[in-house]
């Protein structure tokens, strides 16, 4: 625990994430990188992939549980909260903005042709974010290969979800587990 990063810091810094945080939390990645990781050096880049990686596994919001943990690294529970409520208080006070202006403006064609024009944004943030998140994940030829089986196997034939995951997960613990096994210690 670092008790020399102030928690209105914390807040600061994920209220700024949270801000720009379109796309949902899969978005999150390269604004967790670029302020935690290069501007604040709270962590190192291993550290918030593993943070953002342990973040899918649990239960809730993929953002809210990223801030949570790294607050929670840097000042414990205080730091929690301080994160989890940065990240979620500027989009809160933006839905509530939106709802009132949706209802009043929904049936103007430009807003709606505003909507449909940041799609295509979000889309590319999460490639983006998907393709540095392998970069640094995926350090083999076969590891490479298994990346692009398992995306392949989710196009091609759409599995339910869950089962999916699970499969993956247990998949990556086989794997590890053969590598370990391979150089003859522990993980």
């Amino acid at each position: 625990m670092n008790t020399a990063v102030s928690l209105l810091s914390i807040f600061a810094s994920f209220a700024k994430i949270g801000a720009v945080l379109i796309g949902g939390g899969y978005a999150m990645l390269p604004l967790l990188e670029d302020e935690i990781v290069r501007r604040k050096k709270w962590a190192t880049s291993e550290e918030i992939t593993d943070y953002f990686a342990l973040a899918q596994l649990l239960p809730g919001v993929i953002a809210i549980n990223t801030a949570m943990l790294v607050g929670n690294r840097l000042r414990g529970i205080w730091g929690n909260l301080a994160a989890s409520f940065g990240v979620v208080s500027v989009p809160f006070a933006l839905i509530a903005a939106y709802a009132v202006a949706y209802s009043q403006m929904h049936e103007y064609p430009v807003v709606m042709k505003i909507l449909q024009g940041v799609r295509p944004a979000v889309a590319g943030m999460m490639l983006a974010m998907g393709w540095n998140m392998s970069r640094k994940a995926v350090k083999s030829v076969w590891g490479t290969l298994f990346v692009l089986a398992v995306a392949a196997v989710a196009v091609i034939w759409n599995p339910p979800l869950v089962l999916f995951i699970l499969a993956a997960v247990a998949a990556g613990i086989v794997w590890n587990a053969c590598a370990v096994r391979k150089k003859g210690g522990a993980a």
